[in-house]
């Protein structure tokens, strides 16, 4: 235990006084006087050795009174241990959390200046040989080898300011890594955060007790946040002249309600819809606000609120490529219309025809998005090879097929791969008892290394088989459409499947990406021709980013390992030509304005084997050093206070009730 004030210690020596005064007292007589010897029956006989018993009580705790009194003004303190700073084996992280939740105010300016600021503190109290590492959610390479006093502070002074929300468990395993890398065998790390919920998770952490832990955490001046959650389309197709719909959805996250809140929708620059919203505290309110594409191309849209001072959250980015109507074809050669026609015939974003397989078009199937073949026996050798070139040219085939080994055992659908990503955006949740298909007959499809099962039937007999042809897509189906082989038709599940498969084979992309997360980005539609240059470069030109990538089998894969700066509209340069408009947004994770305190960050940790030795706020270390900072945080004082009263409580009744 240390003391912040040792030189009041010398106050113990007044522990002296009532030890004389006690002696003194047992040194004197006291005289009665009485005028018979009735009054004698009156005096209380007290024995010798409990009389001094009962004053040997009362000085120990007047001793204790004083003593626990000095102590409290002393200051004491828990004994500090070794914070890195001394040994070649040693070292000091300091990681700061440069997320986007940093960016709200403090009573000063933003917590990442502050976490900044105080990091600088901290360091220069350490002496100049002290080494460092400093981490961010940015995780740059540059930051994470061991430097000197001087390299640290000029490191801080150039870290991002903008980086992707990392939960506290990557970090910690992130430090134990650089210190196994660089031979360290103890090590301090002070972090900077503001804790929020969402983000402070140390599952899987592994204990480590030759790390010491300090906490600073970051209170925002306010905690209110509206945000645009997210949005989608009325339809995914969109087309020029056609009037379509945007949803938005607006969380409020403050504590009180939000009436008439400005929504603006910019689409190039140019507002085309503006709205009002109602939204209750803590609750979510949906926008539906109406738009008309007048042209073809890449079209930057935007919609935004106000509210201050958490803006990073305020504006949702995303690209709208208006088209014709998708063609789909149907191979039919039953003049009786089939379950297709419900779907396609009669909506403007499909063009739909039909086509007998002995005497189609081979003109308007090249061209088409979707081609279903309703009976693949019907398709000749010429028909075939056509379908193979259509789906290389990135068009969607579905084969629903009558012939080859035919199961008559009536069936039902066991299983739906709705982890694949065919499923994304179209089954968020499979009931337990979901009503699926009935198969009275189906083919049984011979497996391929290509094919991948979408739909199992109880037999294991696959219903629905997906595989990768060119730019393009094969789906085979092991039964018809007919009724008198399933009930596929009849079931909620058939519509989203084709128009699922009618907007791959469209080449319908994503939208807008998420930083942080979409960090594999493919495109289909791309040719490439001998040596291939791309890059991200924003709309404005402010940033470029040359990023990793793969050309497999004609398609391009993006790899984002660096993360992008800023939220925005970035354009996909191959060969000196825009091919593609991206549209990026910051993650929503940190959205939710809901933090950790001491208690609960404490606990986070020792449930995770790690104490944290102390917690610190951001000015701290501004004029003390680490040992000052964790003598001032000490509330071990207020114990010696309550010792104290209990020692003067305990006196009185000792002399008051002790007969």
């Amino acid at each position: 235990m240390g003391f912040l004030y040792p030189s009041l210690l010398w106050a113990l020596f007044a522990l002296l006084i009532p030890i004389a005064v006690h002696l003194f007292n047992f040194r004197r007589h006291k005289r009665e006087y009485f005028s018979n010897t009735a009054l004698l029956r009156t005096i209380h006989q007290e024995n010798i050795r409990t009389h001094r018993l009962k004053h040997l009580v009362a000085l120990l705790l007047r001793c204790l009174f004083i003593a626990a009194l000095v102590l409290a003004f002393a200051f004491p303190y828990p004994p500090v241990s070794d914070t890195g700073a001394d040994g070649e084996d040693d070292v000091v992280g300091v990681y700061i959390d440069n997320s986007v939740s940093m960016r709200a105010l403090s009573d000063k300016t933003s917590l990442l200046d502050d976490a900044r600021e105080s990091a600088r503190s901290l360091v220069g109290q350490y002496p100049p040989s002290t080494r460092f590492i400093l981490l961010t959610n940015s995780f740059e390479m540059q930051n994470e080898y061991p430097m000197n006093q001087e390299e640290m502070l000029d490191r801080l002074d150039r870290m991002s300011p903008d980086g992707p929300p990392v939960k506290m468990n990557e970090v910690m395993e992130r430090f134990a890594m650089l210190r196994r890398y660089h031979g360290f065998e103890s090590a301090s790390l002070f972090a900077y955060s503001d804790f929020q919920k969402n983000m402070f998770h140390l599952s899987g952490v592994q204990p480590d007790s030759t790390l010491r832990v300090f906490v600073v955490p970051m209170s925002a001046e306010t905690v209110s946040n509206i945000s645009i959650d997210t949005l989608w389309l009325g339809s995914p197709i969109l087309q020029t002249g056609l009037a379509n719909e945007v949803h938005v959805v607006v969380h409020n996250r403050g504590e009180r309600d939000v009436l008439g809140l400005p929504v603006n929708l910019v689409m190039d620059d140019k507002t085309v819809a503006a709205s009002t919203v109602d939204v209750e505290e803590g609750d979510k309110a949906e926008l539906v606000m109406q738009i008309l594409p007048q042209s073809t191309g890449s079209i930057r849209c935007s919609v935004s609120l106000t509210d201050y001072p958490i803006v990073y959250d305020d504006a949702y980015h995303f690209v709208m490529e208006p088209r014709r109507s998708l063609s789909v074809v149907e191979l039919n050669s039953s003049e009786k219309p089939s379950a297709l026609s419900l779907i396609f015939a009669d909506d403007p974003q499909f063009d739909y025809v039909v086509m007998n397989p002995s005497r189609c078009d081979l003109n308007v199937l090249s061209k088409a998005q979707l081609v279903v073949v309703n009976a693949s026996s019907e398709a000749n050798a010429t028909l075939r090879q056509a379908l193979e070139e259509d789906a290389a040219g990135g068009a969607s085939v579905v084969l629903f097929h009558d012939e080859g080994v035919i199961d008559t055992n009536r069936l039902t659908v066991s299983d739906l791969a709705v982890k694949h990503a065919f499923f994304d955006d179209m089954i968020l949740e499979l009931p337990q008892h979901a009503d699926l298909p009935k198969v009275f007959s189906h083919t049984r499809l011979t497996s391929d290394a290509r094919s991948t099962t979408l739909i199992h039937l109880a037999n294991g007999d696959p219903l629905l088989t997906l595989r990768k042809e060119g730019k393009g897509y094969v789906f085979d189906f092991a039964t018809t459409l007919d009724p008198q082989w399933s009930t596929l038709t009849d079931n909620a599940i058939f519509v989203p499947l084709m128009l699922k498969m009618a907007l791959l084979g469209g080449g319908v992309g994503k939208t807008s990406y998420t930083i942080g997360e979409d960090k594999l980005l493919v495109f289909n539609d791309l040719n490439f021709f001998g040596d291939v240059d791309l890059h991200l470069l924003k709309h404005d030109d402010a940033f470029e980013l040359i990023p990793s990538f793969e050309v497999r089998n004609n398609r391009l894969f993006v790899f984002v390992d660096e993360e992008l700066q800023e939220p925005g509209f970035y354009d996909l340069v191959l060969n000196d030509s825009v091919c593609h408009v991206l549209a990026w947004n910051d993650s929503r994770l940190e959205s939710d304005m809901d933090y950790n305190d001491q208690k609960q960050i404490k606990k986070a940790f020792s449930e995770a084997g790690m104490e944290v030795s102390a917690v610190f706020e951001a000015d701290d270390f501004a004029h003390h050093d680490v040992a000052q900072a964790i003598a001032r945080r000490s509330t071990w004082w207020r114990w010696f206070v309550l010792l104290a009263l209990l020692a003067i409580v305990g006196e009185v009744a000792v002399l008051r009730f002790w007969k």
